[in-house]
């Protein structure tokens, strides 16, 4: 499993935001913690994943990840995070935390996440209790996990069968508990499929709804049809602000598709690809890159901006393949914008200027990479050149 993940995350999470990398062999930490809870009159545990923060990343408020059916699914979530935070670090720090179920897991479980009375008492002996449970949630689970935390950080709850269920109800009844939602094969079949009136009058209802949203299924046919409905409710209202990706899992089973779901959903509310994973290298632009680095600066908490070789590789990109000397120059030329103090990004915006014959103005890019750098003496000698032809 280790390796199967290492190969996803290091293929897949492609996160250029620091030029430092940072390797740990350190194995897994979390902390199980007690809260005795006056909303539900119970003791309850949760269990917290917390990666080092790296001083290039000193001023992220780490996102919160919080994770329904905790027992069954932190292991699985803090492995996946581990390993592009604190194994092989290409991400900020991401804090997981696990909400476990009661002791007496069914019968806790079944009152907590279903939002509904379920009529058939055989399958459900408890139940209806969700709105307590997201109090509880809110008002002393928040207040423990984010105590440290400077503001309020990006909130993502995710959960899977009956904790997609309480998920979707969430995001429907609660969207500013949190910044995203991620249901796998969320369980809206109780009760004939009651909650889906719910679902659509409450999309009809609403006007927006600035999330993100990732929700899935396998091949059931009692799971399937409302989830695809809800794609189809989704695509019709075009809610403003709403960003979402539903994705269907035909070969996947009901105690499967969560690996998927968790790993496909994380990758997509955290926007852990570049632009140019869903589109051609040549259409890449600057404005595509930069809105993707805002969406991040709003999920850390702080401005975040392309790694200084992610960027120079673009720009020699559209200079050497693309042919396109006008984009390679915006690009380089951006580089020097975020990193003044770097002389390989004055050295490749010189290149892409004498390339379009802008010779003078190369000359002084040239000129001021070998002021930074006095070892590139490539720079001095194409400067000196460029002088002696004025």
């Amino acid at each position: 499993m280790f390796l199967l993940l290492l190969v996803f995350f290091c293929n897949c999470f492609v996160f250029q935001l620091a030029a430092q990398s940072h390797y740990s062999g350190a194995k897994l930490q979390l902390k199980e913690h007690i809260i005795s809870s006056r909303v539900l009159n119970e003791e309850r545990v949760i269990t917290i994943y917390k990666p080092p923060v790296h001083p290039e990343y000193a001023n992220v408020v780490s996102p919160v990840i919080y994770v329904l059916d905790g027992e069954f699914y932190i292991d699985y979530v803090s492995s996946m995070i581990s390993l592009v935070c604190e194994r092989f670090v290409t991400m900020p720090p991401i804090t997981v935390v696990s909400i476990h179920n009661t002791p007496n897991s069914d019968l806790g479980r079944n009152r907590d996440m279903l939002p509904i009375i379920a009529k058939d008492s055989s399958i459900f002996k408890t139940s209806g209790g969700a709105e307590k449970f997201l109090q509880f949630i809110r008002e002393e689970v928040f207040p423990f996990v984010e105590k440290d935390h400077r503001k309020t950080p990006y909130r993502v709850l995710i959960g899977h069968s009956l904790g997609g269920f309480l998920t979707m109800h969430t995001f429907l009844q609660h969207p500013d508990m949190f910044n995203a939602y991620l249901a796998s094969d969320p369980s809206l079949w109780v009760n004939n499929n009651e909650y889906m009136k719910v679902v659509e009058t409450t999309i009809a209802g609403a006007a927006e709804r600035n999330k993100r949203l990732f929700f899935s299924t396998m091949n059931s046919p009692s799971l399937a049809p409302n989830a695809k409905k809800i794609d189809s409710i989704l695509q019709a209202r075009n809610l403003k602000g709403l960003s979402y990706q539903f994705i269907y899992y035909p070969k996947e089973i009901h105690t499967t598709v969560f690996m998927k779901s968790y790993y496909e959903g994380l990758r997509f509310i955290l926007q852990m690809d570049l632009p140019e994973t869903n589109t051609k290298p040549g259409a890449i632009t600057w404005s595509l890159l930069d809105d993707h680095y805002k969406k991040q600066s709003e999920i850390y908490g702080c401005p975040m901006k392309p790694e200084e070789s992610l960027v120079n590789n673009y720009g020699y990109r559209f200079l050497r393949r693309e042919n396109d000397i006008d984009k390679a120059l915006e690009f380089f030329k951006k580089n020097i914008e975020n990193y003044p103090q770097s002389a390989n990004a004055y050295d490749s915006y010189a290149e892409a200027l004498l390339v379009k014959g802008d010779k003078k103005n190369a000359m002084i890019n040239y000129e001021k990479a070998f002021q930074m750098d006095p070892t590139n003496t490539a720079a001095r000698d194409i400067a000196i050149k460029l002088k002696s032809e004025q």
